[in-house]
């Protein structure tokens, strides 16, 4: 039961680990609200890709993506 709640709560925080940055630059004014959107998207897209590969590879460190959970 733990490890299913586990499994369905990591995609949520991955996506608002990788939108952290980008949110704040574009809080603080350094980013328009777009690039923000973007960005994020970006670095969803490496996280994925980061993830498959570590898996074709079978390298543990990259199958945890940029977020590392």
């Amino acid at each position: 039961m733990k490890q299913a709640l586990w499994k369905a709560i990591k995609e949520p925080l991955r996506l608002l680990v990788l939108a952290v940055i980008p949110v704040l630059l574009a809080y603080l004014g350094k980013i328009s609200a777009e690039w923000a959107g973007i960005l994020i998207l970006v670095l969803k897209l490496i996280d994925q890709v980061l993830h498959e590969v570590g898996k074709e590879t079978e390298k543990e460190s990259l199958v945890t993506g940029l977020t590392r959970f």
